[in-house]
């Protein structure tokens, strides 16, 4: 197995549909992902003005092993009937060499209308349905690069069905903290933390309540006072002082979580923050920090 992956060659079998940036989204998501690992035929890079463009998908078809990826949407259909069309053509020459070993034909499909209705030799092969994957407009690259390394049904089934839970969440998690309303500025100057113009970060009663953070909330110098809503940050190891200030913050977030769980998830989160936010900024720095940022940690 090891081998026939080293040696794979990946052809990539489309229908332009109108103009050319309308399938631009192939090189992004399918050629850039393979091309690293595997040689890949696609006639956009492929074939240079002059050539014979039958006989350089002939030749391209000829490599073994091959694996054929099908992007099976509205136009592909439809340029599939037209007879005489590239498509039309290409979609022959796959017949003549379909049943061949070393061949692999795996229709991608992306209009899910077209999984009844498609041409030979596609028709009856198994295929990976990718249109809610392409309508979320999520990164298709490693599914790509799955199918190409060999992975199974269950395995590819399991992957989306995942890939998709974690959107959903992350779609939730993006409606959420942006109906906090909240823009976390750090004020280099005097270290006063904002969560919104004129209002300042503090800390929230459940933190002066635990025995975890409340002796060190009283503190007062130059670059912490969390009662004064005053923070440490600084390009260093993350002090207690700073997972402190990630606490507080995503406290900011989220002020009905008050149990103990729920406040062991704000500590956790707020050690991340320290991390990867304050620990690395300057103490000389200020900084902005969105809620689009605090997802994508």
């Amino acid at each position: 197995m090891k081998d026939e992956e080293d040696n794979l060659s990946v052809f990539i079998s489309y229908a332009w549909g109108g103009a050319l940036e309308k399938k631009e989204w192939i090189r992004q998501h399918i050629v850039e992902s393979l091309k690293w690992k595997y040689p890949v035929f696609w006639d956009r890079d492929s074939i240079g003005f002059g050539e014979s463009i039958d006989a350089c998908i002939s030749k391209a078809l000829d490599q073994r092993p091959l694996m054929v990826f099908c992007i099976c949407d509205t136009d592909y259909l439809v340029s599939a009937q037209k007879v005489g069309s590239g498509l039309y053509r290409e979609l022959q020459l796959l017949t003549k060499i379909a049943t061949l070993e070393g061949v692999k034909i795996i229709p991608l499909i992306f209009d899910t209308e077209c999984a009844q209705n498609l041409p030979e030799p596609l028709d009856g092969r198994t295929y990976l349905n990718l249109e809610e994957m392409h309508h979320r407009g999520l990164y298709l690259g490693d599914a790509m690069l799955a199918l190409a390394d060999g992975r199974t049904q269950s395995w590819m089934t399991m992957w989306l069905k995942k890939r998709i839970a974690r959107d959903d969440l992350h779609r939730y998690a993006s409606s959420y903290f942006q109906m906090q309303q909240l823009s976390i500025w750090g004020n280099a100057s005097t270290h006063e933390v904002t969560i919104r113009p004129g209002e300042l970060l503090l800390a929230p009663q459940w933190m002066w309540d635990s025995n975890e953070w409340n002796y060190m909330l009283s503190d007062e110098n130059a670059t912490f006072c969390p009662l004064k809503g005053r923070w440490h940050w600084d390009y260093f190891t993350p002090s207690r002082g700073m997972r402190a200030l990630g606490t507080a913050v995503m406290s900011a977030f989220f002020p009905q979580c008050t149990t103990q769980v729920e406040r062991a998830a704000l500590q956790n989160a707020g050690v991340v923050l320290a991390q990867k936010v304050f620990a690395m900024t300057y103490m000389t720095e200020s900084f902005i920090l969105e809620y689009k940022e605090i997802i994508s940690i």
